[in-house]
């Protein structure tokens, strides 16, 4: 964990540094959350360290090769789309269809390497389709859901702490490590990335964090027996938020794929909440979260239950947020 947070701190400032040389700059328009025009492509350092840390595991007893390998891929396929994403701005369909393949080949994997069933009935078809999606959706979330300064690096903060602690506690060491160190490299970003932002992760650093966190829920569900709703409880804010956000605009027909200023995070800023105060708002929500998902995992809360209370409490903040939002925009 420690070395985790030094190199990735030291790792972020030489891509800040490779960044501005390069002119890899993110700049505001009209559905920013900065001003200024600020480095780009930080989350490289965080594939990096936790990458470094995957490949370690392989070292520990016990540790299952065909996780590592399926991490590894999973990492290294979106953060190199990602790259290439920040540096060159690629179309939404051919990044959409890197996306489902990259997700594809893992659950491929995942099922010739045996840590899920081979499809071989309906019912497992549609669970392997569902695994698809779910990558997907978790990549691209985590994506959408990257707009504001600390936010990301909060959020894999925390799912790296508490994933890493159930790995732990079922004895599965390399897996600890592989999350222990994506907490860590998290905590080392956030020195560039807390508000105002230095660096922001980019693309490479969202989406390799999203297909990551997808294949720990994947691997901890049918390799180490975690109910699935733990991991839907902790992923909780991303989950609701992005896609309560996105079925919106697609209800109002709206082009869903570009980016907008309508997640719940962004109107909590538009209303008058700095960036710090929604980042800190959003740990202690993530905080929460946590408890309840491992309640599940300890057998004191049903899954249903603690879905349902989670649920509850993110509609009230989601209700609370929009009151504040449209009482400022009247004003």
């Amino acid at each position: 964990f420690l070395a985790s947070i030094v190199l990735s701190a030291f790792l972020t400032g030489r891509v800040m540094r490779y960044a501005v040389r390069s002119s890899l700059l993110d700049i505001p328009n009209a559905r920013s959350s900065h001003e200024v025009p600020t480095p780009r492509g930080g989350g490289l350092a965080l594939v990096i360290v936790i990458a470094l840390a995957t490949c370690m595991s392989i070292f520990i007893p016990g540790t299952q090769i065909s996780h590592a390998i399926c991490l590894l891929f999973a990492l290294v396929a979106y953060g190199v789309l990602g790259w290439q994403d920040d540096k060159h701005v690629l179309s939404a369909l051919s990044r959409f269809l890197v996306q489902v393949l990259v997700a594809v080949s893992c659950i491929l994997y995942l099922v010739w390497s045996g840590v899920m069933l081979m499809p071989a009935a309906i019912m497992e078809f549609i669970l392997a389709f569902l695994a698809v999606l779910w990558i997907t959706w978790l990549v691209n979330l985590y994506n959408f859901m990257d707009g504001l300064d600390g936010i990301s690096g909060v959020e894999t903060l925390v799912l790296g702490i508490v994933a890493s602690y159930w790995f732990a506690s079922l004895g599965m060491s390399g897996l600890a490590v592989i999350c222990i160190a994506a907490a860590g490299a998290a905590l080392g970003f956030l020195r560039w990335n807390w508000s105002p932002a230095k660096i922001f992760m980019g693309d490479v650093g969202s989406l390799a964090l999203g297909g990551f966190f997808a294949i720990i829920a994947l691997i901890g569900h049918y390799s180490a027996g975690i109910p699935f709703s733990a991991f839907t409880v902790l992923y909780a804010v991303y989950l609701v938020d992005a896609t309560i956000t996105l079925l919106g605009r697609i209800m109002r027909k709206e082009k869903w794929w570009q980016a907008h200023r309508s997640h719940y995070y962004q109107r909590a800023v538009q209303s008058g909440l700095s960036h710090a105060q929604v980042s800190l708002g959003i740990l202690l929500i993530n905080i929460v979260m946590a408890v309840l998902a491992t309640m599940i995992v300890w057998g004191l809360l049903p899954g249903v239950l603690a879905i349902a209370i989670a649920g509850a409490i993110l509609a009230a903040l989601m209700f609370l947020i929009n009151s504040r939002f449209n009482r400022v925009k009247v004003n």
